[in-house]
């Protein structure tokens, strides 16, 4: 399961990522150059550590559309008794009552739908406004289909170490698999025609045969044949890396990555990554992204440099581009992971499992080395 350990590239991938490039001169100026955004002067960073003995300040926010109102209503009362704050798409659920004491709607919400741009609007839209109107130490953004499943307490403890924000990514240049699989995603403009021959080239590269690795809670196609076919088709896909044959984002180099959305950083970092989006020419460029929060949120939280620990969510392995469901035969794994969240669960506040959860691994008292080591590292974006 991805975010317990991390895979080892096999050996001699750059080499083979080489191989695949053209001019390759430029190409490897490009995998090893690390562009940052043009941002205004960031203020000094403040002290990592949160002040002692104080309570950590945490705000969750949930990002709602379609789900049904109970279950959202079972999360928030599970986050008790921290703000959650709820991002709704009423035009989707306009009937969406909620009795969890420390609820708080975003106001003027976004439409939002799954591979929609509206969703990361969506986002943005809640991350500033929690940092206009909420007091917190730390956010965390969640699913309807997440639960908690360590007790909350364990998870205070855990965001008051040393980290600045937890996440997990891919660097997207520099990644075999995620060039080749995904980055034509990032590299074209969704459904225009460059994009429609690059997903059946990606087809084309992979074959019926490819293997799917899981990391950064996202999935990744893997194990290309060794065909002539194959390595045809990688060659052009890796070729829109290039700026002259790609898309790029020209009025602001980012360096991209690729990752799980499902980010909790410091009022900091996040006060940086709203800076960052509203920055000229990112909104306009990540628009035309499919599924731009895998791509965006990973870099522009790259971009601020933080220092890093792993992230807080463990996620059910993968069909395709969605996430599994978790159930009752996986209690066990949950309960030895050491993640604070889990992704996802049924859309059914009586769902065995979810009680289960609820009951069992949220509730069970703290022990002993029971917290998993931070493990915070420096990045470099």
């Amino acid at each position: 399961m991805q975010g317990d350990t991390m895979p080892q590239r096999p050996a001699g991938s750059q080499q083979r990522l080489a191989a695949l490039m053209p001019f390759s001169a430029t190409v490897a100026a490009l995998q090893t150059e690390r562009h940052s955004l043009q941002a205004q002067e960031l203020p000094p960073r403040p002290e990592r550590a949160l002040r002692p003995h104080s309570p950590v300040r945490i705000v969750f926010v949930l990002m709602s559309a379609v789900a049904q109102a109970a279950t959202v209503d079972q999360l928030a009362q599970a986050l008790a008794p921290h703000v959650v704050l709820v991002h709704h798409d009423f035009s989707q659920t306009p009937h969406f009552p909620l009795s969890a004491p420390k609820v708080r709607f975003v106001p003027a919400p976004v439409r939002t739908g799954w591979a929609q741009f509206g969703f990361v609007q969506g986002i943005f839209h809640s991350l500033s406004h929690a940092l206009q109107d909420l007091d917190f130490d730390y956010l965390q953004l969640l699913s309807p289909t997440c639960l908690p499943i360590k007790p909350l307490a364990l998870f205070e403890q855990h965001v008051s170490g040393p980290a600045d924000a937890h996440f997990d990514c891919v660097d997207l240049l520099s990644d075999p698999d995620a060039l080749l699989s995904v980055g034509y995603r990032a590299f074209t403009a969704c459904g225009n025609w460059r994009h429609r021959v690059a997903r059946r080239l990606v087809n084309m590269h992979y074959g019926s045969a490819s293997g799917q690795r899981e990391e950064a809670g996202i999935w990744l196609r893997s194990g290309a044949p060794p065909s002539l076919g194959s390595h045809l088709a990688g060659w052009a896909l890796a070729a829109l890396a290039h700026p002259a044959l790609g898309r790029h984002l020209r009025q602001q180099p980012l360096r991209l990555y690729y990752g799980s959305p499902w980010f909790g950083a410091r009022r900091h970092i996040v006060a940086q990554l709203v800076r960052s989006w509203q920055q000229p020419g990112v909104q306009e460029h990540f628009r035309k992204v499919h599924m731009a929060e895998e791509f965006l949120l990973p870099s522009l939280l790259m971009h601020t440099r933080p220092l890093k620990g792993r992230l807080n969510h463990v996620i059910q392995h993968f069909d395709q581009a969605h996430p599994g469901r978790f159930d009752l035969e996986d209690l066990d794994f949950l309960q030895q992971s050491p993640a604070f969240f889990a992704r996802k669960f049924a859309d059914d506040p009586l769902a065995p499992v979810r009680l289960r959860v609820l009951s069992e691994l949220l509730q069970r008292p703290p022990q002993r080395g029971l917290e998993p080591p931070s493990q915070a590292v420096h990045t470099l974006a």
